[in-house]
């Protein structure tokens, strides 16, 4: 789906999301979470155990927010197919971590990344509908 020049501009900035999926008893299960969003798809890395990665596994579905919470307010969401990928390379997780924590904290990130026993593995979201809120 072609994504409207406003919503890219939101979510090539680097902001927390929020990934919303369904869990059992379609209960809601929503999370903050770190991605990267290239190509119109959104990947969110996690682990092959979590709930979050369950629940998609069971719906094929998610969703997720990204906002400003100062004005001018700026919300988009993003419901889409979501299945669950492989694990990104160390690369890949470098450059996601750079983006989030800076060029200060990320190599003692990566270092606890690297100790530690890694079950990981993707959420890739390709959005089938794009709602936004615009406000103040």
């Amino acid at each position: 789906m072609q994504m409207p020049a406003d919503a890219h501009e939101l979510l090539s900035k680097t902001m927390i999301c929020v990934l919303a999926t369904t869990g059992p008893g379609n209960s809601p299960h929503a999370i903050p979470m770190w991605y990267r969003y290239r190509d119109g798809v959104i990947t969110i890395t996690t682990s092959r155990a979590s709930q979050k990665s369950r629940n998609v596994e069971r719906t094929g579905k998610a969703m997720v927010v990204v906002d400003t919470r100062e004005p001018p307010y700026h919300a988009v969401m993003v419901k889409g197919d979501a299945e669950i990928g492989p694990a990104l390379s160390r690369e890949e997780e470098y450059e996601i971590a750079l983006r989030y924590l800076g060029p200060e904290r990320v190599d003692a990130f990566m270092a606890e990344y690297d100790a530690g026993g890694h079950d990981d593995s993707t959420i890739v979201i390709r959005p089938t509908k794009v709602i936004q809120f615009r406000g103040g």
